[in-house]
């Protein structure tokens, strides 16, 4: 009781005060960023080496050197919306084809939206892919969230390529190099893909050729049918 009492009437402690920023705490926050810094690296440069015994590991064994997978994919594709906003370059997906004039504006809606949200963007491409891959590798034990893992690495290691070549025909004035990116891009993600459901078997990079194709051919029957209903709901 008279413990009571004499807490009655007390001040409330006063909240800790925050240091001044000074070296300590600049030095402090480099070493954060190269730490951050040093694990993405580390990501990529395994994605190149070994794409699939990488994200295999990632999976089963050993998850504290690799940048996590979303983390990776919008680091990524922030890097590549950058890289692209920086030289005043334009990137699409997919080229809509309208209907009528009428759809323009709904299709162009859509478009930018996609261009300026390439993570979002990237996640929708990579849980089609997903599914086909589901299907077409039904026969191996990994759920739909271990496969969605797979396209986060592997597209986020695409926009790095096509970033950096399109950097490089920035920096030399040349279009094919951006050309060649996309090409690149696009046999990593068969090669990554196929690797991680087994490297001495050819099939799986078949398939995984086919499960990219038939997301991309999603992801496309998806865009054309929001913008017919855009425009069906009066969107101008």
């Amino acid at each position: 009781m008279e413990n009571i009492e004499a807490n009655i009437g007390t001040k409330p402690e006063p909240l800790k005060k925050l240091k001044r920023i000074d070296r300590y705490y600049i030095s402090h926050e480099i070493r954060h960023l190269l730490h951050l810094e040093s694990g993405f690296l580390f990501t990529v440069k395994q994605l190149f080496v070994s794409p699939g015994k990488f994200i295999r590991n990632f999976i089963f064994e050993d998850r504290g050197k690799a940048t996590k997978p979303i983390i990776f994919l919008i680091f990524s594709a922030t890097i590549f919306t950058l890289n692209f906003h920086f030289f005043h370059k334009e990137w699409q997906f997919f080229s809509l084809n309208q209907a009528s004039i009428d759809q323009y504006s709904a299709e162009k809606m859509i478009s930018n939206w996609m261009n300026n949200h390439i993570g979002y963007t990237s996640l929708m491409i990579g849980f089609l892919i997903a599914l086909w891959i589901k299907v077409f590798f039904r026969k191996h034990s990994y759920n739909i969230y271990e496969i969605i893992v797979i396209l986060c690495y592997s597209i986020g290691q695409v926009l790095l390529i096509i970033a950096f070549f399109s950097l490089l025909g920035s920096l030399f004035k040349v279009k094919l190099f951006s050309e060649i990116g996309f090409y690149t891009g696009n046999i990593y993600i068969f090669w990554a893909i196929g690797q991680f459901f087994g490297e001495q078997k050819i099939i799986n990079y078949v398939k995984s050729m086919v499960c990219c194709f038939l997301g991309a051919i999603s992801f496309r029957l998806i865009l054309n049918l929001l913008v017919t209903v855009y425009y069906e709901l009066g969107i101008k």
